[in-house]
């Protein structure tokens, strides 16, 4: 697992710095972050969506392992523009004095990733309050949902557990994310007034939940080209 995650941070630093020193400078492309409750199908569609749009997919383990991993961590700032730089250092000291994030070394380290990585762009992001930290302008954020009791029959069938188990699993997981982005981001998760799209997978094919995904990206931010 930790190889295949590395070698997919080392392509995508490898892919940036190409572009970085390419003689036609170019913004970087918007990103795309994606929220979704457990059993919603986020992590799927988030992958066929960096397929439709040639990106990477940062899903919520990769982020983390990045912010532990301190010379990511470091190959990740180096080549990010100083003000770019600062500019970050900045959102993540005024937080702590806003009080939006707790004081632990994780979680600081959590969001300054992000926020290189918005400002890197071109990348689909799952999770950990991604399209509360991304700059709204510059991201795609969408809500991924499912009836009840279909995210109960995919936690049920991917887990193999019984039915009262999965029930007792979502509960627990809505709570807790509920918890996290209310606490570090005074915002209720699933208020679709966050959000610039609203996804439900529980009447929407994967497959065609990625292409109106992807559609909406290329209609908000046209001049991507992707």
């Amino acid at each position: 697992m930790s190889r295949s995650i590395e070698a997919l941070v080392e392509h995508q630093i490898r892919r940036w710095e190409l572009a970085r020193r390419s003689s036609v400078s170019e913004p970087p492309l918007p990103c795309v972050a994606l929220s979704r409750p457990l059993g919603a199908g986020a992590a799927d569609l988030g992958q066929r969506v960096a397929e439709l749009l040639g990106f990477p997919f940062f899903n919520k383990e990769l982020v983390e392992w990045i912010a532990r991993q301190a010379r990511h961590r470091e190959q990740l700032v180096a080549g990010v523009d100083e003000h770019i730089r600062n500019t970050i250092d900045r959102f993540v000291t005024d937080g702590f004095v806003r009080e939006r994030f707790t004081e632990s070394d994780y979680l600081r380290h959590l969001v300054r990733i992000m926020a290189i990585l918005g400002e890197r762009g071109g990348a689909v992001i799952l999770g950990r309050g991604a399209q509360f930290i991304l700059a709204p302008e510059r991201t795609l954020r969408v809500l991924v949902v499912a009836p009840r009791a279909e995210r109960m029959e995919r936690l049920r069938k991917r887990e193999s557990i019984s039915a009262a188990e999965a029930e007792e699993m979502i509960r627990k997981a809505d709570a807790s994310r509920r918890e996290f982005l209310m606490y570090h981001f005074h915002r209720e998760p699933d208020d679709p007034g966050g959000y610039d799209l609203s996804v439900n997978t529980g009447f929407l094919s994967l497959e065609d939940a990625a292409k109106l995904v992807a559609a909406a990206y290329r209609a908000r931010f046209p001049a991507s080209k992707r």
